[in-house]
């Protein structure tokens, strides 16, 4: 990684847009052959009988009738739409995916409360000052370096920024992780680069533990998802709510409606019985959120502490370079940027799910189609004049391409909630670290 110019530190966007310019057709269009004009054309006289005629007219007026119906209902829904803030009613059996690409907005967005950017504040008495920085002081596998520097770090008693990746409610993974790079709450700043909840046994737990910890974060996919069940449970009446939660189908829900992949028909049952109760109410739960999943039951477990931890979790924590190994400044995202856009010009979706870019430039947070966000942005970064290429970007979400260090970015999720490592980076000393994590 190569150091900045430490004149500016301001974000620009991060791509010059080339222009594509089109040509003319190749072949020119053939002219038509010139038909004969019809007032040149003997008229044959009309035989149709009176009979024929009347029924053209009746077939007009059907088809005149049935374009007024047409169109008296279409209003009719327009107007539905508007007294329903802009969404109208879905029946309860009918069912949204979770879009691959950007959505233009999503039902649930009211729900969501972002906090778009933050910048960390910090203390910077104890900060460690790096004459000679390198582009990462060491990298994965190498432990002895890794434990040497661990080690004096500690002996110098310099505070520390650490990045986590994606914890997903392993709490034992957690622990370790803290255990190897030797954690001092009075020293150490942590910032969780998102999901923290969902798939792992502790994610409640995992948040308490953050509490306690006043560690920091970024709000991760998962966590979004919870987030918004909770704000559309929080909205809901209460009486409503009490009244389903004594229900069959808030059993049903419980039961068999947790994990979907083994619960098969049942829980789509559990699940169709949940929107009936609401649908026949008058309310609508948000089409992107799947009630088979288990964040419908980590919100409505969730304590208000733990709800307003998350939900303060920012899309973007920006580190500031004074701080950091490369004197750059360090953002700290859950899944990626867009290349295409200023850093703090990115639209929600994106920061929490972005894993490819596709062909035609839309991002996406499918892997097979496309390639990897931070393939495209540093590419585009590198063909910026170096005074220019003033920010490193920090990130967790793609446990696939697991630790993925590149010039410009830094991908920290290595799949501990599948038995593999949590990882670290410290961002005054450019140092990875990585600790197993027990199969959940």
């Amino acid at each position: 990684m190569q150091p900045s110019s430490s004149k500016s530190s301001s974000t620009t966007p991060l791509l010059d847009p080339s222009t594509n310019t089109g040509g003319g057709s190749r072949y020119a269009i053939p002219k038509q052959p010139q038909q004969p004009h019809y007032s040149t054309m003997r008229k044959k006289p009309n035989h149709s009988s009176r009979n024929d005629c009347m029924s053209v007219r009746q077939v007009g007026a059907t088809l005149g009738i049935v374009v007024l119906l047409l169109t008296a209902t279409s209003l009719w829904f327009s107007t539905l739409d508007d007294s329903n803030g802009g969404r109208r009613h879905r029946s309860p059996s009918s069912t949204i995916k979770e879009p691959s690409t950007p959505p233009d907005s999503l039902p649930s967005d009211p729900f969501a409360q972002y906090i778009y950017q933050e910048e960390l504040q910090l203390n910077y008495e104890n900060t460690a000052v790096v004459n000679n920085p390198s582009r990462f002081a060491a990298l994965r596998g190498d432990e002895q370096q890794q434990d040497d520097n661990i080690n004096n770090k500690n002996k110098n008693n310099n505070h520390r920024t650490i990045v986590v990746g994606d914890v997903h409610g392993s709490l034992v993974g957690f622990e370790r992780f803290l255990k190897k790079i030797e954690h001092n709450p009075q020293r150490d700043t942590l910032i969780l680069a998102g999901d923290i909840v969902a798939k792992g046994p502790q994610s409640l737990k995992v948040v308490d533990r953050l509490i306690e910890l006043q560690a920091k974060c970024v709000r991760g996919n998962h966590d979004d998802v919870v987030i918004r069940w909770r704000g559309f449970l929080d909205s809901l009446d209460g009486a409503i709510l009490e009244e389903f939660e004594a229900s069959p189908a808030f059993v049903d829900s419980l039961d068999k409606a947790v994990d979907a992949v083994e619960a098969g028909a049942e829980a789509q049952a559990a699940a169709e019985t949940m929107d009936t109760f609401f649908f026949q109410r008058g309310i609508n739960i948000p089409s992107d959120l799947n009630r088979r999943s288990e964040h419908y039951q980590i919100a409505r477990a969730m304590t208000t502490d733990q709800y307003n931890y998350l939900r303060q979790c920012p899309l973007i924590l920006t580190v500031p370079r004074e701080i950091s190994v490369n004197h750059i400044p360090v953002h700290v995202v859950h899944a990626g940027i867009d290349p295409t856009r200023d850093i703090l010009n990115q639209r929600p979706w994106v920061l929490v799910n972005i894993r490819n870019i596709l062909n035609d430039g839309t991002p996406s947070r499918k892997k097979s189609k496309g390639r990897g966000w931070a393939h495209e942005f540093n590419e585009l970064h590198n063909r910026r004049s170096p005074s220019k290429r003033d920010f490193l970007v920090v990130y967790g979400h793609d446990a696939g391409r697991s630790l993925n260090v590149m010039p410009w970015s830094i991908g920290l999720d290595t799949g501990c909630v599948y038995g593999r490592e949590l990882t670290g980076y410290v961002i005054e000393t450019g140092l990875i670290v990585s600790s197993p994590c027990p199969h959940v």
